[in-house]
């Protein structure tokens, strides 16, 4: 029986892990922070760098995502306001 306490313990550490790494979220993002974006995939299923730039995007603010804090995760994108 302590092991189900265990593995629910586990489940809810493991969701709190970590930001997504989906584009579609990032992009979701941007709109949400009125920023368009140039050279950043809005594909759910991206791949890397996007997906380490949707991470970067997705855990961020707005003001810092606007003060340029995922340039180095978004090497190959620009986002500017709308």
């Amino acid at each position: 029986m302590w092991w189900m306490a265990c593995v629910a313990v586990l489940g809810v550490a493991l969701a709190g892990c970590g930001s997504s790494a989906s584009c579609k979220e990032g992009c979701d993002k941007l709109v949400t922070c009125n920023l368009n974006s140039s050279g950043f995939s809005c594909d759910a299923s991206c791949v890397a760098p996007d997906s380490t730039c949707a991470q970067c995007l997705n855990s961020d603010s707005c003001s810092d995502i606007t003060a340029g804090k995922c340039v180095s995760s978004c090497p190959n994108a620009t986002f500017t306001p709308k």
